[in-house]
């Protein structure tokens, strides 16, 4: 987990807490009338959608976009986002206006208070994503029912169900405006890749590349270094290009890896040199994707790559299995573990350690083999 999204929700626990709070007594005492608004498909205009959380959110409730768009087709609809996600939906081609609540104040502002109809919020469980929602003036405004605090700012409330997949979850938001889903929601083709990069800049178009996020985010996401690099040593072996991609926080696991390797020259080290745009158009290329459960993983899913995903303390059955690939897990009593991005406090990462090498190449040969 990158500083800044540290940063933002130990800000959020804190400073959103008491915000929610009192703006929930204030709302309660100053709106009479009834803590509801009907909803007319018919005639909604603009739509706010708020999502502040990490990539692989953002990418699993595109389906859902979709399925709104397709239902009301003169629709404009603004996206709340991160920094770290603009160029996603810019590639998805969801949006017609993306507003960054990290980014100028004045522009948030702007597109905060754009007269939209509806405010949909998608965050499962924190608080300042419901303080924009109701700050946005939208009369009828959509949330999910999971923290009691966050209630009394929304006039729809939808049960957030625990043992489904997130793209089904993120679906029942939209019902009040388009109906429940006629079919499982399909993540594969949500990021356009007419939108991507012909070309990046160092990276020749390979047919035989595997890409590699050797990296997971989190300590209940990590896979031990070695068995990294004895994977790599495998696809090179084997006579496979390999390319590691990643952002700067991967850096020093990545110089690991190649660390043991024979030759580093022998591995395309892209990792902490790209953008996530130009990593994403890499991965695009990619004859197969490895990694674990983190937003990168999302994005190859998204582009319709083949992948073999390792799940640790995440649950596969509520974030994947990836649609083209394989999941890899082990059956440890304690996992899944992990909610809203908090896992459990473990002194050996079993989940992640269990996995033995043979079981990840076994998964890399019969996807490279499926081709």
């Amino acid at each position: 987990m990158s500083l800044a999204t540290t940063l933002f929700k130990w800000a959020d626990r804190v400073g959103g807490g008491l915000a929610v709070r009192g703006l929930g007594l204030a709302h309660h005492h100053l709106r009479p009338g009834p803590p509801f608004v009907e909803i007319d498909p018919r005639a909604v205009r603009r739509v706010l959608l708020v999502r502040p959380g990490g990539i692989g959110d953002l990418l699993l409730l595109l389906p859902a976009v979709r399925r709104l768009r397709a239902a009301l087709p003169g629709l404009e609809l603004t996206l709340i986002a991160q920094r770290r996600n603009a160029s996603l939906a810019e590639i998805s081609g969801a949006f017609d206006r993306v507003a960054c609540f990290d980014g100028p104040p004045a522009a948030f502002a702007r597109a905060l208070r754009r007269g939209h109809d509806v405010a949909v919020d998608s965050e499962q469980f924190h608080y300042s994503s419901a303080v924009f929602a109701l700050l946005s003036g939208a009369p009828a405004r959509i949330g999910f029912k999971i923290n009691p605090a966050r209630n009394e700012l929304y006039t729809h409330l939808v049960d957030y169900p625990m043992d489904l997949h997130e793209s089904l979850a993120f679906g029942r938001l939209f019902e009040p405006l388009c109906g429940p889903p006629a079919g499982t929601p399909e993540l594969a083709g949500v990021l356009d890749r007419s939108r991507l990069p012909t070309r990046v800049d160092g990276v020749a178009h390979s047919a035989r590349r595997v890409v590699v996020f050797p990296y997971g985010g989190g300590r209940g996401k990590e896979w031990p270094t070695p068995r990294w690099t004895e994977l790599v040593r495998r696809l090179l072996a084997a006579g496979h290009e390999v390319a590691l991609v990643g952002g700067a926080d991967a850096r020093a696991r990545a110089s690991e890896v190649l660390a043991g390797l024979p030759s580093r020259a022998a591995v395309l080290d892209l990792v902490g040199r790209l953008s996530l745009r130009d990593t994403a158009a890499v991965v695009a290329g990619a004859r197969l994707y490895v990694g674990c459960d983190t937003g990168v993983t999302h994005v190859a899913q998204a582009l319709g790559v083949r992948c073999v995903v390792l799940f640790g303390a995440s649950d596969e059955r509520k974030w994947g299995p990836p649609a083209l690939g394989q999941a890899v897990s082990e059956p440890v009593p304690c996992r899944p573990c992990s909610i809203f991005g908090y896992v459990k406090r473990c002194r050996t990462i079993d989940c992640m350690d269990r996995i033995a090498v043979d079981r990840v190449w076994r998964a890399v040969e019969s996807e490279l083999g499926a081709q």
